[in-house]
């Protein structure tokens, strides 16, 4: 490639998606448009398949848009793009700088990390516990039938979750394209947090089984490096493991349903209970794996499938040495895709 083709990729680049992670609204249109656009370069052959779709991957999951639906708006976008290859920029060419599309800015800023804490720490004090909601608490039957009531229980005992109110008034990253968190019924309320014991962030649950995305994170900025913990969980990320004699068995699952799972399954008064992590894409870091004691037990109970497997081998890698870690079989975990 010439220097000026070069020069003009990177541009290209820089330019979508950066405009992609700047998105506080839309994502899913925005990773589709972003890809279509980068597509264009795949068909011209100035970059490969496999590179884009990592790229635009890893800027749409910082937006918060779940994997599953990101790879697919991605891999239409892409297909769409390659259709149209487009025309690079030669030596002799005075076309050496890429020329986004309107909602494409070229200069981009530092994407912002979190959202503000005190709105965070607001809304989750104005939320409910979830046995208040009546909404809430049918997702809880609907999801884990006849033991709902102790899961119920055991969520509002360890504040694992709470119900939004449908009349609360949210902050702006508290809304995607087609409402606010309770306009498009993502109502159900969890915490996310870093590897230092602190909640710096939220994601919401839609009450409704059958709509897309099935949870949302704050529009606008990036949930990676962030999960969801028990109050074991956050004992341990801040290294506060006083109340453990030896090192504890840890379940690591993926999303909010099979974390709660394990996280709010009746407690045993003459064992240990695990300590439960919940993960989506982009949440687990080494800094989250270097807080997990040496010696202890982790049972990695995500998903069997293609995304779920990647997760589970990179925990496995960053534990390797350090922990007993196990691989869950096939099993009610893969309920809750």
């Amino acid at each position: 490639m010439t220097r000026t083709r070069d020069a003009y990729l990177h541009a290209a680049l820089d330019a979508e998606l950066g405009s992609l992670r700047k998105i506080s609204s839309g994502r899913a249109c925005a990773a589709f448009r972003a890809a279509a656009a980068i597509g264009g370069l795949v068909g011209a052959g100035a970059i490969t398949r496999e590179k884009a779709e990592d790229l635009l991957l890893d800027a749409a999951l910082d937006t918060g848009l779940p994997e599953r639906e990101a790879r697919g708006h991605i891999r239409r976008g892409l297909l769409c793009g390659e259709q149209t290859p487009r025309v690079l920029p030669t030596n002799h060419s005075h076309e050496r700088n890429y020329h986004p599309s309107p909602h494409c800015p070229l200069s981009i800023k530092q994407y912002p990390a979190r959202p503000p804490k005190p709105e965070v720490d607001t809304l989750w004090s104005a939320s409910v516990p979830v046995g208040s909601d009546h909404e809430v608490a049918k997702w809880f039957r609907r999801r884990y039938g006849g033991r709902a009531s102790s899961f119920l229980e055991q969520t509002e005992v360890g504040d694992l979750a709470r119900a939004i109110p449908r009349d609360l008034r949210l902050p702006r990253w508290a809304w995607s394209r087609r409402g606010s968190w309770t306009q498009t019924g993502h109502r159900l309320l969890f915490r996310l947090w870093d590897h230092t014991g602190n909640a710096v962030s939220l994601r919401a649950r839609s009450l409704d089984a059958a709509k897309t995305p099935k949870s949302l994170a704050p529009c606008g900025f990036s949930v990676r490096g962030l999960v969801l913990a028990d109050p074991l969980g956050t004992e341990l990320l801040a290294r506060d493991v006083s109340r453990w004699c030896a090192a504890p068995d840890v379940v690591v699952a993926e999303g909010e349903p099979d974390w709660l799972l394990w996280s709010a399954r009746p407690q045993d008064a003459e064992t240990q209970s695990p300590t439960c992590f919940g993960v989506e894409a982009g949440a687990w870091r080494q800094e989250i794996a270097d807080r997990i004691p040496e010696g202890a037990r982790v049972a990695v109970r995500t998903h069997h499938d293609e995304p779920g497997e990647r997760y589970a081998r990179q925990i496995v890698t960053s534990l390797r040495g350090r922990c007993q870690v196990f691989r869950s079989n096939v099993g009610e975990e893969g309920a809750s895709k």
